[in-house]
């Protein structure tokens, strides 16, 4: 089904985020917030385990409130709060199965302020770094994060902070300081592209570091 792959796709309401690393610890606790509530569900946990070989993210915008309200009417999970800064995670689906709401939503483009360099290791959250290396839009970031959330929520050392709801911080360190964190016994996650869009195969795209 190369050609019809599945995807979880994440939604943004257009003005709402204004900061990427706001969006991308949204994201990353939606997308783990989906997969727990809808994999065992009987609807849907055939698609999320396939979903798994390939777990593709794609992050749309909602551009005006009905197609907001729109999103929310579908089975979905929510992170943050509905009439402000939030991101809604849709379960895994074929593309050719996303349905006339889905086609008509954007690509998530716009441009967000940017994450700081450092932040201070918080317990009980997960940092996301950034690779200085891998330029990426706005919505393939926040799609990455969300890789690295689902994969540290899946070493199944962190179940405290899952139930939690995930809190996290994203930031974007220069290239030393990214290359000490990736050796770091804190690094659960290391997100590694498939060279589909905008980076190259292989590249390491975000890190997640655990705070106990």
């Amino acid at each position: 089904m190369g050609r019809d792959p599945l995807r979880m796709y994440l939604v943004l309401r257009r003005g709402a985020i204004a900061e990427l690393a706001r969006a991308g610890e949204l994201a990353g606790a939606a997308a783990v917030a989906c997969l727990r509530v809808f994999e065992t569900q009987p609807a849907y946990e055939e698609a999320i385990a396939a979903w798994r070989e390939r777990p593709g993210k794609v992050c749309l915008r909602a551009r005006t409130s009905a197609q907001w309200e729109q999103v929310l009417a579908e089975p979905h999970t929510l992170a943050g709060a509905a009439e402000g800064e939030a991101v809604v995670a849709l379960p895994p689906r074929r593309r050719s199965q996303r349905g006339p709401l889905l086609e008509r939503l954007q690509a998530m483009s716009s441009a967000l302020e940017a994450p700081p360099e450092d932040a201070p290791e918080e317990p009980g959250t997960v940092t996301y770094a950034l690779n200085p290396a891998a330029v990426m839009s706005s919505g393939k970031t926040v799609a990455q994060v969300a890789h690295a959330a689902v994969m540290a929520a899946d070493t199944g050392a962190l179940d405290g902070w899952v139930a939690a709801g995930c809190p996290g911080t994203v930031i974007a360190p220069g290239a030393a300081r990214f290359a000490a964190l990736a050796a770091q016994a804190t690094c659960v996650a290391r997100v590694v592209d498939a060279g589909l869009t905008e980076v190259a195969p292989g590249t390491i795209t975000v890190l997640a570091l655990a705070h106990s």
